[in-house]
Formats: C-alpha cells, structure tokens, sequence
C-alpha cells in the first residue's frame, strides 16, 4: 500500500470509535475505502466485546500499549501497523477470535514470538487483524514427566528454565529469545537433531483450533492422525496451534567452546566443516553452531556430556591457532545465555533466505565466495552473515523412526543455509531483497553445476519467494493440499491468512 494512502487509512481508523461507543460509520455508497475501513473496525469491535480482559484486544489509539505488541517482531521490517492486535489467553479465545474473523472474512496474521523476518507471515498491516499468541507461554510437565505441554507463544529460555532443573529437556531451539510456534511449525533445528531429529519430529500432540473454531487433539493415534501428520511439515494450512505436547528427555550439561578463527583460515576452516560432517558429526552427542563474519569464522562447539576435547571436534581442533571466546562445562541454561547474548532487535531490520546441498568441500569454499562477492554490493550500513547448518544423514533417518514427516528429506549428510543480511535504513530494502534473490540464484547454480543440489528449503530461514511446500516433493505437497481440504473447506487460511508457506502459492 503506498504511503499516501496508508496514512489516510490509519488516520480514518484513529477517529472510527471503538467498542466503548455503539456509534459506528457507515460506509459511503460506492466508497470502497471506507467499506473496508467500515468492516475492519466493525471486526476489532467484535473482538474487544469478545475479549474484553486485559488488553484483549488493543488498538493504534492504545498507544505505548498497542506499540509494545507492535514491537514483539524481531525484524523491525516486520512491525507493521495491524487495525488491531488480539491476545488470546487459551485455545477458547484463539477460537471464538478466529470465528468473529472468518464470519467478517478480514484478513489475518498469526504471530507466535515473532521471529520470522519476512513482513507479512508473522504481522499485517492496517488491513487486517493480528492474532498475537503471547499469552499462550505455559509450561506444563506432565505427571509422569514423560511429556510437557508447551505454548506456542513460549520463549524457548522460558520452556528450558521450567524443564532443565528437573533434569529434563525438550527438543527446541538454539536460541533462547525465540519462539515455539513458529520454530515448530516450520521443523525446528536443535542441539539435540543429530539424536532426536528436528523439533517436529519430538511431538506427541498438537491442539489445534480449525478453522470453524472447532479445538481438536491431534495425534499419531487418534481420530485426527492425519492433522497430525499434516503438522509436521504443513505449518500454517490447517489452523491455529494452541499447545504442543512434546516428548521429554534426560539432559545432561554440555561442554562449550567458542572459538574464532582468522580470515587467512577462512577456506580451511569451510573444508573442516565437510570433514566434520563425515567423521565428527557421527558422534550425535557432539553439535555445532557456526557463523562467518567479517572477522572471520565463528564456532561454537558442542558436546552433551562435560568432555573436554572430543575427538568428533578434530577437524576443527586440527586448523590450529584460534582467538578463545569461552569454553566451560554447563547446562542448557548456561547455552542459552549465551547465544542469546547475541540476539539483538531495535531499529534492525533483518533478512534472509536458504538453499540446501550434500557434504562437498570444495563448494563449501565456492559458495562463501559467490556469498562475499554479492553482499560487496550491499548499501552503506547493511552487513551480512553465513551460516551453513551441518545437518547429519541421522535427522532424516530418526524422522521416520518417529513416524515419518512430510518434508522429503534424503537420508545424506547435507548443508541447510539460514545466511541473513542486516541494515536499518528503510530505503535500503529493495535493494537487500535483490542481493539476496541474486546470492541464492548463484548458490544453488553453483551447487547444481556439481551434482550437489538439494530441492529442500528450510521453512525456519526461507525468503519470501521461496517455495518451500514445493521443494518437499509432489507426492508430500499433494499431502498437504488433502489434509487441508479436509480440515479447512472453506478455505480461511488460503484465503484470508495474510501471508506465509501456503498451498495456495503452490
């Protein structure tokens, strides 16, 4: 929506009246702006007489308040300027708000922490509704600790510091200030993937509230085990997930230690990461975390027992001097302070996109080359990041011990890329989106051009004209479309969903 009119929208929705008043404006015969402008307040009116508790629902005219809702997106591109923000407490209420927003068929986001850096899939502007799901945070271990039920608006630091002291963890995320909703709907890496595969893969139950409202428990087992299904790969098709019971697991403290190497060491330390990857990464008890800045290669080397030295890290070890960053034995908390340390917001706009390929040395070092040669031509300010995620052939293998998932993956060593640009100057946006377009463009050229392409996209780190339903093969995608048919006729999440990994792109 161009500016112009986007100020006249939102000026028009701070003199509409609100919920407080039974006054309404009627649209003008033929005036399409305000029928729309008519209709979206008329829908928030429903929905704050409907959740009329504590900021239930918030608008612009709310101020701060409205503001620091606003603000939970991690990209700053992606705080957009909903019509008004709703903040279910329970599935009951994500029910009777999804009602009210298909009956007046307005358009909506679902928003569980935020971290998804395309506009858009996790926000909206003006013309349509926010369900943010942040008050749906509990963690709940069941009686006989084998499973905890878990909100998807939940903080995984918040999930880990409710579990670790029991001695006990979930499959989660790498990092703490990130959400459970979307981590997993699209997957979700962990520490644990070498072991236990993605996140997806750990749980035992979804609830799910449908499109018509109807809450329902999905699982493996039951009269739903297609929905379940459908979840594992499917992400935002079907409904609105309220809690996910996922299995736990003993947990033990990790030795940590983070490492920087220099920009001489760059091209060894990319081959390292194939070596790793065909002898190290054998061991799952051993995982890494690996970025490439301008100062050089980062790393940060994992091991889930307090082993100093494991030879799974050799080919790193192997590359010889490094610029210690921090080494200790500790726990899962210990790991989440620190890579949360460096997850930074504000006025930071952020950006991304991935592509996959099998373990090649030689291209590992290629690709870090087309990537330093484009972002050469980003605008003043912006900076970028590498990220290869060594993934084991074992994630793929324990997907299907755990009752299969529909995303296609080859049971091969393989490299996911979640590499990201950052700048925040608003103007510099297109310009980012085009670098980025052109850095995947050559990647998977260059991956193609030897033999060492993968079709599938990561949901978790995809660009926005990615096709990630696509690349989980026709047979799976065709899945996808039979299990949301079924469970949405009508098509509210095709159709009024703002935006997101939809079947309707396929």
């Amino acid at each position: 929506m161009p500016t112009s009119i986007r100020n006249a929208v939102l000026t028009a929705l701070s003199v509409l009246p609100t919920a407080r008043s039974a006054v309404h404006i009627p649209a003008r015969g033929g005036d399409t702006t305000a029928h729309v402008l008519r209709s979206l307040q008329d829908t928030c009116d429903q929905l704050r007489q409907a959740l009329n508790g504590v900021n239930g629902t918030v608008f612009p005219l709310d101020g701060e308040t409205y503001g620091g809702f606003e603000d939970e997106n991690y990209s700053a591109a992606c705080r957009l300027p909903a019509a008004c923000i709703v903040n279910p407490n329970n599935a009951e209420d994500v029910s009777t708000a999804i009602k009210i927003i298909s009956r007046k068929e307005t358009k909506f986001a679902v928003r569980s922490g935020g971290h998804n850096y395309i506009p858009g899939y996790g926000s909206i502007n003006e013309t349509g509704v926010l369900i943010s799901l942040s008050n749906l945070n509990t963690t709940v271990l069941s009686t006989d600790q084998k499973t905890a039920k878990i909100g998807p608006g939940n903080r995984w630091e918040a999930v880990y510091e409710a579990l670790v002291p029991q001695g006990l963890t979930v499959v989660g995320g790498r990092v703490g200030p990130v959400g459970v909703g979307g981590l997993m709907l699209g997957g979700g890496l962990s520490y644990f993937a070498t072991q236990r595969g993605l996140a997806f893969d750990n749980v035992k139950s979804y609830e799910v509230v449908l499109a018509n409202g109807t809450i329902v428990n999905a699982s493996a087992d039951n009269q739903y085990s297609d929905l379940y299904k459908g979840l594992r790969g499917g992400g935002a098709n079907f409904g609105i997930v309220t809690n996910y019971e996922l299995y736990t697991y003993p947990v033990e403290e990790f030795y940590v230690d983070a490492r920087l190497y220099s920009t001489n060491q760059t091209d060894d330390f990319l081959r390292a990461i194939a070596e790793y990857q065909q002898e190290g990464q054998l061991d799952a008890l051993s995982s890494v975390s690996i970025q490439l800045i301008e100062t050089g290669p980062t790393i940060m080397l994992l091991y889930n027992r307090p082993v100093q030295s494991a030879k799974a890290f050799d080919a790193f070890y192997n590359l010889g001097s490094y610029k210690p960053i921090t080494a200790f034995n500790g726990s899962l908390l210990d790991v989440m302070s620190l890579t949360g340390s460096r997850f930074s917001t504000g006025n930071v706009s952020t950006y991304g996109e991935t592509f996959s390929h099998k373990v090649d040395a030689d291209l590992n070092v290629d690709l870090y080359k087309i990537f330093t040669e484009e972002i050469a031509n980003l605008p003043s300010g912006a900076s970028a990041v590498w990220v290869p995620n060594p993934i084991a052939a074992s994630v793929a293998a324990v997907g299907k011990q755990y009752g299969g998932n529909l995303l296609g993956l080859q049971e091969v060593p393989q490299q996911w890329y979640e590499w990201y640009i950052t700048w925040t100057d608003s103007t510099q946006e297109q310009a980012i989106y085009g670098i980025s377009s052109k850095i995947t463009q050559r990647c998977i050229a260059a991956t193609e051009a030897k033999n060492a392409s993968l079709p599938y996209l990561f949901a978790n780190t995809a660009g926005v004209k990615q096709n990630v339903l696509s690349s989980f093969g026709t047979d799976n995608a065709n899945t996808i479309k039979a299990i949301a048919a079924k469970y949405d006729p009508e098509q509210v999440f095709q159709k009024l969903q703002n935006d997101g990994f939809l079947i309707r792109k396929l």
